[in-house]
């Protein structure tokens, strides 16, 4: 009887490697540039604030790779650290995205949190930046906590993630697959909120692992994650959009994803 050869989910890397990435799994980066080499005109991000806009992997990479050279040339570095805390918005998943392509740790924030219990996860992480949504951004801009802050909405233009750009070719190192990719802190609730950093090569496996089981289960409706992007669920569920070519809908702190 012949033997059905078995067939990995993520063989499909293979016609990659080597070409796109080096090493036995892609950066975050890499996976999303393959990901748009794939997929350019499907649709990244949907939002609804306040009117409808759609954003196609192609779009939202030449925002990411602007904001991603904007950061090399403020300063930060390989390794370095940009916070970030916000409603669900494009704006939110380009900040965690262009960090990570200027070969940063990212770290999101909840921002159901009280202005004080930021501070004492921003006093912690000691990031060089932090990005943050228009109802707490007046607070921060007063109370940095030694971050430079910037605006996560267009009602501060200035200071606005999309409006970040530099004319300076970024000298980026970027990270790879062994490097930390994210901190993300604990909830709390059993004492004070911990930092659990995690790889590239982790939040990449993880990401294609649950795509194949949606795949499997062939999930044909929108699964709703009524919590806020920052929870893991909720951030595995944006991973595997930028890794994995699904459709994202961000609406405030409602997230939708379509299978």
């Amino acid at each position: 009887m012949k033997k059905t050869k078995q067939v990995t989910p993520w063989a499909f890397l293979d016609e990659w490697r080597g070409k796109a990435f080096s090493g036995e799994w892609p950066t975050l980066p890499e996976m999303f540039r393959i990901t748009v080499e794939r997929f350019p005109d499907r649709p990244c991000f949907t939002d609804f604030a306040p009117e409808k806009r759609t954003l196609t992997y192609k779009e939202v990479l030449a925002n990411v790779e602007r904001l991603a050279a904007w950061l090399s040339a403020a300063g930060v570095k390989k390794g370095d650290r940009v916070a970030v805390s916000g409603k669900n918005s494009p704006e939110w998943a380009t900040v965690y995205l262009a960090t990570l392509f200027a070969g940063g740790i990212i770290v999101p924030i909840d921002y159901a949190l009280h202005e004080a219990e930021i501070e004492n996860l921003l006093n912690a992480a000691k990031p060089l930046f932090f990005f943050v949504d228009e109802e707490k951004y007046k607070y921060f801009s007063e109370n940095t906590c030694g971050a430079q802050v910037y605006s996560l909405s267009p009602k501060y233009p200035d200071i606005y993630a999309y409006s970040l750009e530099t004319s300076v070719e970024p000298q980026i190192v970027p990270a790879t697959e062994e490097d930390t990719a994210a901190i993300l802190f604990t909830s709390g609730t059993t004492g004070t909120p911990k930092g659990v950093m995690l790889t590239h090569k982790t939040l990449c496996q993880t990401a294609i692992l649950h795509r194949q089981i949606l795949i499997f289960i062939q999930l044909t409706f929108f699964m709703h994650y009524f919590l806020f992007i920052t929870h893991i669920q909720c951030l595995q569920s944006l991973l595997k959009l930028f890794l994995l070519e699904q459709k994202l809908y961000l609406q405030n702190q409602w997230l939708f994803q379509e299978c």
